[in-house]
């Protein structure tokens, strides 16, 4: 079990393949092998011995001694393990500033695509969004666009993940008010939320129940459909509507829960 553990480890996190890992964990438990041998101790087939022992050797955990019959040996595994990390680890941040220089680079060059956005999408005025990542974009995008106005009846989502996006829309003078399912108020003990209420840049109050859970941004509404088994699998559907009649329904709604909330 532990030999299948080591050859699994080298597999997940240090670029070895099946062979290379079997091989590896042989060299590091008998010493000296030659292909031959390595073969008759592990379980790497006789006719890759030769490419698996070279290619490890190419990838530094292992080194050969020529002769009339090639030997291979194994670099220390406190040597090679963290002299993989430290490479690792520069080229992690090498790829991570060249994908911060190909996002401004694309940014600069999507820049006059995005100049024509309203004359091309102006006319959309709903959407469907399923997953919760896609959903979170989307309720970010709202909080982050608003500017006059945030109406929010939540039941456990928005409230608790995307605080800091409220209150960074509260900072910039929108007028906020949320309405909290009770069984949420909790969670959110010490939050900064409760803080804000405080001091009068949010208005928070608390009902039993919110049968539909809805974000209103100025005049536009997400809010989600009713889907048990969706909402288990993390894949429930919202929509996003952008019609100040529709939006005006809602906003009805939710003074309904404002009127029976408590104050916070």
């Amino acid at each position: 079990m532990s030999k299948e553990r080591m050859v699994e480890l080298l597999q997940e996190h240090f670029e070895l393949n099946l062979y290379e890992a079997r091989a590896y964990v042989a060299l590091v438990a008998f010493g000296v092998l030659t292909p031959a041998e390595l073969a008759s101790v592990s379980e790497v087939p006789a006719p890759r011995t030769y490419d698996v022992l070279r290619s490890l050797e190419k990838k530094g955990f292992a080194m050969s001694q020529p002769g009339k019959t090639n030997k291979y040996r194994p670099v220390h595994p406190a040597n090679i393990l963290e002299k993989f990390i430290e490479e690792w680890q520069e080229r992690v941040k090498e790829e991570l500033e060249a994908k911060k220089k190909a996002k401004e680079e694309l940014l600069e060059l999507m820049a006059p695509l995005i100049e024509t956005e309203v004359p091309k999408y102006g006319v959309e005025r709903v959407w469907v969004v399923r997953g919760i990542k896609n959903s979170t974009l989307k309720t970010k995008e709202m909080l982050e666009e608003v500017e006059k106005e945030i109406l929010l009846a939540d039941d456990g989502f928005i409230a608790v993940n995307l605080e800091e996006d409220i209150l960074a829309a509260a900072d910039k003078g929108v007028k906020i008010k949320v309405v909290l399912t009770k069984s949420l108020l909790p969670r959110l003990k010490g939050s900064k939320l409760i803080e804000y209420a405080k001091k009068g840049k949010i208005e928070i109050r608390a009902i039993e129940k919110i049968d539909i859970p809805m974000l209103i941004c100025d005049e536009e509404v997400f809010f989600a459909l009713e889907d048990i088994a969706a909402r288990y699998f993390n894949y429930e559907t919202q929509v996003w509507i952008k019609d100040y009649r529709i939006v005006e329904l809602f906003k009805s709604k939710f003074n309904e829960y404002w009127d029976k909330g408590e104050k916070i």
